[in-house]
């Protein structure tokens, strides 16, 4: 049994650790506020860009001239594709389930796709997943180390256009983003989502919205009249939207991981409290028991002093 003093020192490092996830929840529930303003306006723009792709891409009569929207390399029966899986953590721990969710499911979607290609090969944003899967025996790609901490545009495109620059290079044949996609502060959805080649995307979550929305993802040739051309129109829409695609990721990743990081430590605040509660508690019983003992002792001395 712990002495008195050493429960007191139990509860004083307790109420400190208390007071410090405390202050963690407070500063991620400020930085939730800003980056869940930033994804919801992000989103509508990413969608709506995402639509006018496909409809110019369904206008178009060539569109696999397009390198970005057609396969790299013709693949041969009995041939196997190569394929990159960038996984986005974070940097920092103490988010609950954020990070460990991402590892295992790629983890899942390694083991269940092996068969089916010639060589995944896993490339990372944070520093998490790379510290977990560098021990493994797995194709580690490439480590962003850079695009790690307060997301930006510019890290959105840098990522984007290494990516693009992969595949380009015929080095991959698939281009797959594995993230966690804030739904709200208690909950976040782990996203597997075709990123190259466009055509072979299935429809995302965000495409399906768009469309639940009302928004047209396909219209007729005839609508439509397309100035300077069709080709320079497609051109420029997917100069921008694999960096817009690349950012919505990283903002949906960014959200997710301060609404975990915010339930963690009041989860971690409240689990602290009752464990000052316990502590308390025995540290009065025994406080009690220790001051009855030598109320006895007492009362016992003086008895035997009048015998």
């Amino acid at each position: 049994m712990a002495s008195i003093k050493d429960l007191r020192k139990r509860i004083s490092s307790t109420k400190n650790t208390q007071l410090t996830t405390k202050a963690m929840k407070m500063v991620s529930a400020a930085k939730l506020r800003r980056a869940q303003d930033a994804i919801t306006n992000h989103r509508p723009y990413a969608r709506r860009i995402d639509a006018l792709i496909r409809q110019v891409s369904a206008m178009a009569e060539s569109p696999e001239d397009q390198p970005l929207l057609r396969k790299q390399r013709n693949i041969e029966a009995g041939d196997k594709k190569n394929v990159m899986l960038v996984l986005v953590t974070s940097d920092r721990g103490l988010c609950g389930a954020f990070n460990g969710n991402i590892i295992k499911a790629a983890a899942r979607w390694v083991a269940a796709n092996s068969d089916f290609y010639n060589k995944i090969e896993l490339s990372f944003v944070g520093r998490r997943g790379y510290d977990f899967f560098k021990t493994k025996k797995i194709t580690l790609g490439t480590y962003f180390q850079e695009l790690g901490g307060k997301v930006t545009f510019f890290k959105a495109k840098s990522l984007s256009d290494a990516v693009i620059d992969s595949y380009l290079s015929g080095r991959v044949d698939e281009v797959k983003f594995i993230y966690n996609e804030f739904k709200n502060v208690m909950s976040q959805k782990v996203v597997v989502e075709n990123f190259l080649p466009l055509q072979d995307e299935a429809p995302t979550s965000s495409a399906t919205s768009a469309a639940a929305a009302g928004t047209p993802i396909a219209v007729e040739t005839g609508v439509y009249i397309i100035r300077p051309s069709l080709k320079e129109i497609l051109d420029e829409l997917l100069a921008k939207h694999f960096a817009i695609q690349t950012f919505r990721i990283m903002l949906e990743s960014q959200a997710g991981e301060h609404g975990a990081r915010m339930s963690a430590m009041e989860s971690a605040t409240k689990n602290a409290g009752e464990m000052i509660r316990k502590l308390t508690l025995q540290y009065n019983k025994q406080r009690q028991a220790g001051i009855t003992k030598e109320l006895l002792e007492i009362i016992a001395g003086s008895e035997s002093q009048k015998t």
